[in-house]
């Protein structure tokens, strides 16, 4: 018989069978029943992931409704700072929304990287100008002559 490495899977199959004919037979006659427990595989411990508790006010969650007041109380400054600029973009009446989302994209991509407060409102921010922009264009005020609107450049707010 080859030697088995002392604690490889051959020695243990090994170590089980003869433990299994070291017992011996069991007797028909009992009553008793022995039930063998079937052999499984060895779990991994694994630490348990804790989950944050989301706390939510009239099923609103909290953080977002944060951010979105944070981006109500900024967007009237910053719409009055980049209005010099918006008023020379060439979409009509939606121009202050687009510059709005054009300074939210650029707030998250260079400023506010990393995860936190600020960049949710900016996100916000950005689904906020999309839908003002969506209710311009069912409403004929967008200024572009395919979309139902008449062409204007006035460069003042929609609302």
């Amino acid at each position: 018989m080859a030697k088995l490495k002392k604690g490889s899977a051959a020695a243990k199959a090994w170590g089980r069978r003869m433990k299994r004919l070291r017992k011996g037979s069991y007797s028909t006659n009992s009553n008793s029943v022995t039930k063998l427990k079937k052999r499984t595989m060895a779990k991994r411990r694994t630490k348990k992931r804790s989950k944050k508790q989301k706390s939510s006010i009239l099923g609103i969650n909290t953080a977002k409704a944060t951010a979105a007041v944070l981006y109500g109380a900024i967007r009237a400054k910053t719409s009055q700072f980049l209005s010099p600029y918006t008023s020379k973009i060439p979409l009509g009446s939606i121009s202050d929304e687009v510059g709005m989302i054009a300074a939210s994209w650029a707030g998250k991509k260079f400023l506010f990287k990393g995860s936190g407060v600020l960049r949710d409102a900016l996100t916000i921010g950005q689904t906020i100008e999309l839908a003002r922009i969506g209710d311009a264009a069912i409403s004929g005020q967008i200024g572009l002559g395919f979309l139902g609107g008449t062409a204007t450049t006035t460069g003042t707010n929609i609302f």
